[in-house]
């Protein structure tokens, strides 16, 4: 086998990483959207873990961080049927269990339920 670089391999793979470079791209934005917001939305009422219905229904902002036993890892407010992604506002959205607050996208409460 020829270990040298001829002028068709360089372009072949030349056309390979150019393809690739939109998918990696794309999976890096993925990635970086799952990120936690650091700061709510301003103005809006955001749900506190300790406070009211978030309190009754044990909501934590960090779904890893929950003692509760019905918690399972990859379960989040961002892909509840309770979170309402159509008034997202920086990766806080308001929440129909807890009384239509903002809550954090990678926040979890024990009223959690997948979407359909």
């Amino acid at each position: 086998m020829d270990d040298k670089l001829n002028r068709r391999s360089f372009f072949q793979l030349a056309l390979m990483g150019a393809v690739a470079v939109p998918f990696i791209a794309k999976t890096a934005k993925l990635f970086a959207s799952d990120a936690c917001p650091s700061t709510p939305p301003a103005g809006k009422a955001v749900a506190q873990a300790g406070e009211g219905m978030g309190k009754t229904l044990e909501y934590v902002s960090d779904a890893t961080s929950s003692k509760n036993i019905k918690y399972k890892a990859g379960n989040n407010c961002g892909n509840c049927k309770f979170y309402n992604t159509a008034k997202a506002d920086g990766g806080y959205a308001p929440c129909t269990m807890l009384g239509m607050k903002y809550v954090t996208n990678c926040g979890w409460c024990k009223s959690y339920s997948a979407k359909a």
